[in-house]
């Protein structure tokens, strides 16, 4: 597995992100980022991560909307102190989509249906900061995942400021997440997502990334051993982990933007 890097935040990376000068950045459409959080395997906790994620780009200043396709149990309601009553409602009614917002900083919305996002009527983004768009799933069976990842594109887009007149909104950056038991399918997954999204980062996450090379990942880390202490705690996760995967992710992608790509343009 490839050594961290050294640590950075992403104030270290953020003018990266939006270029020019100061008075044309406020005059500019607000510059958006959209990341996948794609988990292989029923052990690894999907919305403890992607909670993770939120908050580390929260902690920076940037609006983040987060999504889950919560087919099963976890979901990122019980990490944003949800009731049950609340977070359990897509177990027991697939069409029922549930949304909230966390300390002013992420909004947030999860259900079983990719569809059921398009009605998404959220808090209105505040003006001016960068906007983070994280979408967490579990990956689909190989049959079912091109219908599936469609649905998730217009999910993504209807949490932007343009809603769902954007149509579609590919992924910027891919993190393919995949515990001990199935990190030969989340290598799987990258080259895959690869082939499918060309100009998306692809960052590997795991808890056991020694065995073999990750050649389609542009970066792997590997979770802490011991954050899974953390996954009963009824708050997002902080850990090292997920601020130097949000840096990364955004350290790549705005360079891929500089170097006119076109790709994903701001939202």
């Amino acid at each position: 597995m490839p050594e961290r890097r050294s640590p950075r935040t992403l104030r270290d990376v953020s003018h990266l992100f939006l270029s020019g000068t100061e008075p044309a950045r406020r005059a500019a459409p607000r510059s958006t980022v959209c990341v996948w959080i794609a988990v292989v395997g029923a052990s690894l906790n999907r919305a403890h991560c992607a909670a993770g994620v939120a908050a580390a780009f929260a902690r920076q200043g940037m609006c983040v909307s987060l999504l889950e396709v919560c087919r099963g149990l976890p979901n990122i309601g019980y990490y944003f102190g949800m009731e049950p009553a609340a977070y359990l409602a897509p177990t027991l009614d697939r069409s029922e989509l549930v949304s909230g917002a966390w300390n002013g900083e992420i909004r947030f919305c999860f259900s079983a249906d990719p569809a059921a996002f398009e009605r998404y009527r959220g808090e209105d983004l505040p003006p001016g900061a960068p906007h983070v768009i994280v979408a967490a799933f579990s990956y689909p069976p190989e049959r079912a995942a091109a219908r599936f990842l469609g649905g998730l594109r217009r999910a993504a887009a209807a949490m932007s400021d343009e809603g769902t007149a954007l149509g579609q909104l590919p992924p910027d950056a891919i993190i393919a997440a995949g515990c001990r038991e199935s990190a030969g399918r989340a290598r799987a997954l990258t080259a895959g997502m690869r082939d499918a999204f060309p100009h998306a980062a692809i960052f590997l996450l795991g808890d056991d990334m020694n065995a073999g090379r990750a050649d389609d990942a542009d970066e792997v880390l590997a979770i802490p051993a011991d954050l899974r202490a953390s996954w009963a705690r009824r708050l997002p996760p902080v850990d090292r982990v997920f601020g130097e995967l949000a840096a990364g992710l955004l350290q790549v992608v705005s360079l891929r933007r500089r170097k006119g790509s076109g790709y994903a343009a701001s939202g």
